[in-house]
């Protein structure tokens, strides 16, 4: 051997099996630091089919209309059991896949309109539609392409659907003189979701098939990538996405997160992501109810501090858009900054 050739790479055992095997190992293990362990693992597990898989088995609801019927081998292939994760494992496993560099928004968008299709396939197989109907139902690629006029609050407020089509039943469309409707599908575009109900029913407390949808004793966590520079616009549509369910900071009390991220935006001077932050609502671990961006109170006297003078964008944007949450001494000082700001403000 001449010394300019390589040397030898050597490989485990592990690392020499077949790929087809080793993505059997990872399925059944979902140890997901495995494909991180060595490029040559990362390149054997690094497949969208496996990472749809993965998605499909963290982020799918766990309401009780997906007990039978749904989770079949097509959809979500063994050794994957969805039913056979804990509420632990599965809070684990989203809060890893969260992180991992592949979860993107557009993978999630994509598994959205698969389980949507698929939901409409396993659940509506007894349902009769209008011809309209059925031919949008069958392509609804349109409708998850432009997400601008889609419902965002999918919780106890949000509107009964981006589209909801009347369904009969078969047996229902023999008795000529029965015109009444059935059911009713409704589906939100953004959110990934999808009801079947009686049309009379609380559209809201009803049977709910979604993704991503985190655990309800245990949810995931918001990854890191997403709350930071360079804060484009999908990182945004990312973090709505993800902020109906997903946590923030793990006490409501004691945040551990946020309130460094406010201290940075203001201390660079980073308007538009802090606008667009404190004007949305989070959960943290403990609890279940969403509230604004929090702010602490030493955000108030640094944002006197790093000023601009009366038209200060930061100030302003707090005095007119979170006046109830400000203690009423920061009002004085935030007021009378805006007011009188210091000398070196002026020149």
């Amino acid at each position: 051997m001449g010394s300019s050739d390589p040397l030898p790479v050597s490989c485990s055992r592990l690392e020499s099996l077949p790929v087809e095997i080793l993505q059997l190992i990872f399925l059944h293990c979902l140890e997901i630091n495995l494909p991180r362990a060595s490029h040559r693992l990362g390149r054997a597990l690094s497949s969208q089919l496996l990472y749809t898989w993965l998605v499909r088995l963290a982020f799918s609801s766990t309401n009780p209309g997906s007990r039978e019927g749904f989770f079949t081998p097509e959809f979500l292939p063994p050794p994957l059991d969805f039913w056979a994760l804990a509420w632990e494992e599965r809070q684990q496993l989203q809060t890893g896949l969260l992180e991992c560099r592949w979860c993107t928004l557009p993978l999630l968008r994509r598994c959205q309109r698969e389980y949507v299709a698929h939901a409409i396939r396993r659940k509506c197989a007894t349902l009769v539609f209008g011809s309209e109907d059925q031919a949008l139902l069958s392509n609804l690629d349109s409708k998850f392409d432009n997400l601008d006029n889609c419902d965002w609050a999918p919780d106890g407020s949000r509107g009964k659907g981006d589209i909801v089509i009347p369904a009969r039943f078969e047996e229902s469309l023999r008795t000529p003189s029965s015109k009444s409707v059935d059911r009713k599908v409704a589906i939100w575009f953004h959110f990934g979701a999808l009801q079947i109900r009686e049309p009379n029913e609380i559209y809201y407390e009803n049977d709910l098939f979604r993704l991503p949808c985190s655990v309800a004793i245990g949810p995931g966590r918001i990854p890191d990538k997403i709350l930071r520079s360079p804060w484009s616009d999908a990182q945004f549509q990312f973090l709505q996405l993800l902020s109906m369910d997903f946590y923030l900071d793990e006490d409501e009390v004691s945040p551990d997160r946020s309130p460094e991220i406010t201290y940075w935006l203001i201390r660079q001077r980073k308007i538009e992501p802090f606008r667009r932050l404190l004007c949305m609502a989070f959960r943290t671990a403990n609890c279940r109810i969403r509230a604004r961006w929090p702010l602490q109170p030493f955000h108030y006297s640094l944002a006197r501090r790093c000023g601009s003078g009366s038209e200060d964008p930061f100030i302003n944007f707090i005095l007119n858009e979170r006046w109830a949450d400000i203690p009423a001494n920061a009002k004085k000082d935030l007021l009378r900054y805006i007011e009188s700001p210091p000398l070196r403000d002026r020149q």
